[in-house]
């Protein structure tokens, strides 16, 4: 459970530094979800501290006012609504030269609502928001290097886990995003290569979540990534992962599941609209939710990297929330190391 807390607080800072809604997010996000602010300059005697400028919701409403007033985008610190905001802007500012037709623009626009699951009317608001050649040299002064490139990750992400093949219009967009920002060959092969795997974890969770597949007979990937957000879930506290929790957690997830650290940001940032565990824990076939603890099992028990003690508990505290006793439990890695062991005669 969370509580929303009014924080009240003077800075000394340097005549002429700006700070804009992205700085606060990024200082105080560590702390919890800014939901608003309020920004003044502070008058000496002024006891009650109570700014010129009243609370405004931390939201981007016009995305070319944005842009400009922004001091630095901050991948990081944008919400997921605002990642997707930003995406369609620096998508679409690099590519007007390349939309000239109202197809085109259909095309373009498709992708948004179908693929980043933007409102259609939103869509075409931001489109014409940012239908303006001369935004791209402001755009482009916006980004770090390592925001940019998340940026663009996060698009590869999207576009590549709807779909079963590439589309070249697709691809086309974004490398022509690329080159305007002179991005190398090199770097932006390693950055589509880290949408790639994103995007492979993504659709392992479309999977997952459709309910198709008794979760027992998914396919080895897909059952990796089930136990990945189900012990995602049980190392989250009010919301939120504490550090410690999330190295221990980031640590079984490569280790034993062979999901990399870039793959893993996935599982961390997925926003489940029920609880995975309970669905699993209340299956009707007692057998669909004991096999896949003796598919963890086998993960833990083929894999050279022990796990420490901490680890060993959050698997414990996982399958018990599915109602598995610590009996059964065992009794379920005496079924794998079986397994094992036939499979290596």
């Amino acid at each position: 459970m969370t509580k929303k807390v009014k924080l009240v607080l003077t800075l000394d800072i340097e005549e002429g530094t700006i700070i804009d809604e992205f700085m606060v997010k990024r200082m105080l996000g560590q702390l919890g979800e800014v939901v608003s602010y309020s920004l003044s300059d502070f008058k000496e005697g002024n006891d009650n501290l109570q700014p010129e400028i009243k609370s405004q919701e931390v939201e981007i409403t016009q995305i070319s006012e944005f842009i400009n007033e922004a001091n630095k985008i901050y991948f990081g610190s944008l919400s997921t609504d605002n990642r997707k905001d930003v995406a369609l802007a620096i998508l679409h500012i690099s590519n007007l030269d390349k939309l000239g037709s109202d197809q085109l623009k259909q095309k373009f626009s498709q992708i948004f609502t179908e693929k980043f699951e933007i409102d259609s009317a939103k869509v075409q608001k931001l489109m014409n928001d940012t239908n303006d050649v001369l935004l791209f040299d402001v755009i482009r002064t916006k980004f770090l290097e390592g925001d940019l490139a998340q940026m663009i990750i996060y698009i590869w992400e999207n576009i590549l886990s709807k779909g079963e093949e590439e589309d070249d219009f697709e691809i086309g967009l974004v490398e022509n995003l690329a080159e305007k920002f002179s991005i190398e060959s090199q770097n932006f092969n390693e950055i589509k290569k880290n949408g790639l795997d994103r995007a492979k974890i993504s659709k392992g969770i479309q999977s997952v979540l459709s309910g198709k597949t008794a979760y027992n007979k998914l396919k080895a990937f897909e059952k990796g990534v089930l136990l990945a957000l189900m012990l995602a879930e049980c190392s989250t506290i009010g919301g939120k992962i504490a550090p410690e929790e999330s190295s221990q957690l980031k640590k079984i997830l490569s280790e034993q599941l062979s999901i990399s650290s870039n793959q893993a940001t996935v599982i961390l940032e997925k926003k489940l609209s029920e609880s995975l565990l309970k669905k699993v824990e209340q299956v009707e076939v007692y057998r669909e939710k004991y096999e896949l603890v003796e598919f963890l099992w086998e993960r833990v028990l083929s894999t050279e990297a022990e796990v420490d003690e901490g680890g060993m508990e959050l698997i414990r505290k996982m399958i018990r929330r599915l109602d598995i006793s610590d009996i059964e439990s065992e009794g379920a890695r005496k079924e794998a190391e079986e397994n094992l062991r036939e499979s290596s005669e």
